[in-house]
């Protein structure tokens, strides 16, 4: 990821030092390639500067940080469009727009659960698994989030997902 970043100059000024470890890895989260775990890394960076405090960018004009978010999204989201895997790009375009959505509401909790069940689910579809409880659970649980606001639902599947904790941490206020 941090290569994507480097390649432009405005955003390599901002880089951090030293680096801090992808979130979302093959290594963490198989069976993503490289360039997958790379993209949904990009993704996470483009939400938490549009909505947090980035791990990679130090950036404090705000308008340069929008525009710096708007870039990890865009990259991102390149990288997993080239697995034509449609179903992805909707998971991801929800998980930014619901995200997006809890934050306005004053719903930060929901943020990791919904990051975990995501990429949880992207995982398992990755894998060439069925949906199993879980996945249908997440899915009736993001549901909840977009239609009524309510992330309850995700908050109880937080013990239940995997990585849960590196988004939690990734969100801590």
């Amino acid at each position: 990821m941090r290569g994507a970043l480097a390649a432009e100059p405005i955003l390599a000024a901002g880089l951090v030092e030293p680096a801090r470890p992808a979130v979302i890895s093959p290594l963490v989260c198989p069976p993503l390639t490289s360039d997958e775990g790379e993209g949904l890394d990009l993704i996470l960076e483009g939400f938490l500067l549009h909505h947090g405090r980035p791990r990679q960018l130090d950036i404090a004009d705000s308008g340069r940080r929008v525009l710096a978010g708007d870039y990890c999204y865009a990259q991102g989201l390149v990288r997993m469009a080239r697995s034509g895997d449609l179903v992805v790009i909707e998971a991801l375009a929800d998980l930014i727009a619901l995200g997006t959505a809890a934050v306005a509401q004053g719903h930060p909790e929901a943020l990791a659960p919904l990051w975990a069940g995501t990429v949880a689910s992207i995982r398992r579809r990755r894998a060439g698994d069925d949906p199993d409880a879980l996945s249908l659970r997440v899915s009736a649980a993001t549901r909840a989030l977009r239609v009524e606001g309510d992330p309850r639902r995700l908050a109880e599947l937080s013990g239940e997902l995997p990585h849960v904790e590196r988004f939690d941490e990734v969100f801590a206020a």
